[in-house]
């Protein structure tokens, strides 16, 4: 069975959706619905869904802030938006939309829309999150989107000086001596960050870019100096890693 969730908050909708759906596809198996973002993420990580309907417009967060709130792991599962709005069509797919069915829906759309799913299930099995990983970069230019309050800021990865843990969020800091809270953790940008090669976890809180990286000081404890007089903590065991990356870098 083809466990499924969906996130919408007119109940005519819903009962409209599963209907089709049980026309359409015997296998899909609705394990919940959920009216809002936030019932919305507790019930993925209960139910560890395949298949995710997802309406944009929400109570308190929209559907593109889903992804917001999970942490790579927990992102298993293929999206499927059905709003009343094309508006927010690039932005759906930038998120590796399977598709994106405009209300009223049309069962032949539905129909083509599960198909599209089934079709990407059977092609690569790591899809969700190695896909949404490669829209969350831009490969020629070299940008994070980061998430922020009204929308969405990229930065630049050779602007980002470090990462410091704060809970379950993370502040990036630039070298021009801003900072942005993001709803992610650490682990997040770690995981996100994997081929970047500059980039190393030097401490529990820290993600730093050790381009930026000025000298290693041993005097009370392990402290990684920045360019611009940043102290950074570091584990011991972490010292021979940052050492190494210069070893093999090309003078």
């Amino acid at each position: 069975m083809i466990k499924t969730i969906i996130i919408e908050d007119e109940p005519k909708a819903t009962a409209l959706l599963k209907e089709m759906l049980r026309e359409i596809e015997p296998e899909i198996s609705v394990v919940d619905h959920c009216e809002d973002l936030q019932s919305a993420i507790r019930s993925i990580r209960k139910h560890d869904p395949q298949l995710v309907f997802l309406d944009i417009e929400l109570p308190v967060y929209n559907g593109l802030q889903l992804l917001e709130f999970l942490n790579p792991e927990e992102i298993n599962f293929r999206i499927i938006f059905t709003t009343a709005s094309n508006q927010h069509a690039l932005r759906a797919f930038d998120m590796s939309a399977v598709d994106y069915i405009l209300k009223p829906l049309q069962f032949e759309k539905l129909k083509t829309a599960i198909q599209k799913f089934n079709a990407s299930r059977s092609s690569d099995n790591n899809y969700p999150y190695t896909v949404l990983k490669d829209n969350f970069f831009h490969t020629g230019s070299r940008k994070i989107i980061a998430p922020v309050s009204d929308g969405f800021e990229l930065i630049k990865l050779e602007d980002i000086l470090y990462i410091k843990a704060e809970g379950s969020y993370a502040n990036i800091y630039r070298q021009d001596g801003g900072a942005l809270l993001i709803s992610h953790n650490l682990k997040y940008f770690e995981n996100m960050l994997s081929g970047e090669t500059q980039f190393i976890r030097i401490h529990r809180s820290y993600l730093v870019n050790i381009h930026f990286a000025k000298r290693i000081s041993r005097s009370d404890g392990v402290v990684l100096v920045l360019e611009n007089n940043t102290e950074l903590p570091v584990t011991g065991d972490k010292v021979e890693l940052i050492l190494n990356y210069f070893k093999f870098q090309k003078l």
